[in-house]
């Protein structure tokens, strides 16, 4: 359910905040412009890994538990939806290859994660474990503000994605 109703706001939502931002700036775009959703996406994420694995450490609701994997599944979407409409307008005729760089990386964290899960949650408890993974988290959180802030001047520097 939360990834379904992230991919209907970022449907409604994403081109509409691309336009208006493009027309605070003199009507010129820029991928940079398509990054305000992953920004709250990536300061909610810490909260929603943190109460993933607290919920059931403290014996919680089940259906506190069901409102936070729909919330992390909101939180995935709302910050890969707006990743991917980045690096396809950032990288032009190169966007397929980063894009593949992209899947690989979460493919591969995918795949790594879940095998130190279980030595974290052994170590430190669910609860606990679960909140270094999102103290882990919190280092995301600045990252999307720094691409909307500095993003431009970046991309001009490698010619992949350097605007002419």
């Amino acid at each position: 359910m939360g990834a379904i109703s992230a991919i209907i706001v970022c449907n409604l939502s994403i081109d509409r905040i691309y336009v208006h931002l493009a027309k605070a700036h003199g009507g010129i775009g820029c991928p940079e412009f398509r990054l305000p959703f992953m920004i709250g996406g990536a300061a909610f994420l810490p909260f929603v890994v943190g109460l993933y694995g607290w919920v059931p450490y403290s014996d919680w609701s089940i259906y506190l538990l069901l409102v936070v994997v729909a919330a992390l599944g909101f939180v995935s979407i709302v910050i890969g939806i707006p990743m991917s409409s980045y690096i396809v307008d950032s990288f032009g005729i190169y966007s397929a290859s980063a894009m593949t760089v992209v899947l690989l990386t979460r493919c591969s964290m995918g795949t790594l994660l879940p095998l130190c899960i279980p030595l974290l949650t052994d170590a430190l408890g669910l609860g606990y474990g679960f909140l270094v993974l999102a103290a882990i988290c919190l280092v995301v959180i600045p990252l999307p503000a720094l691409m909307m802030r500095y993003g431009s001047r970046w991309r001009q520097k490698s010619v992949y994605t350097r605007t002419e």
